[in-house]
């Protein structure tokens, strides 16, 4: 009786954990999607002005960027799928 009070009190610890990083990686998506559209207007507006360098540089940062994203999502459904 004692083992399963103590196993449930674990995995309410998990679960409250596991929350609490959705919750920060929620965040970071947010911060990571912004950027990505702020580097993607940059990009823009340096192809329409011809610089082509630069552009490819702001290109190459979205590109960084959105692999983030990816793995950002990757961590928050792992973490939903295991603790949903």
């Amino acid at each position: 009786m004692l083992s399963d009070h103590n196993e449930t009190i674990r995995y309410q610890a998990d679960s409250l954990q596991a929350a609490q990083w959705r919750e920060m990686l929620d965040r970071e998506i947010d911060e990571v999607s912004a950027a990505i559209e702020n580097v993607e207007k940059r990009a823009l507006a340096e192809h329409r002005a011809g610089a082509v360098d630069r552009a490819r540089r702001f290109d190459g940062d979205s590109e960084k960027l959105r692999t983030e994203l990816t793995d950002l999502h990757r961590m928050r459904r792992n973490l939903t799928d295991r603790f949903a």
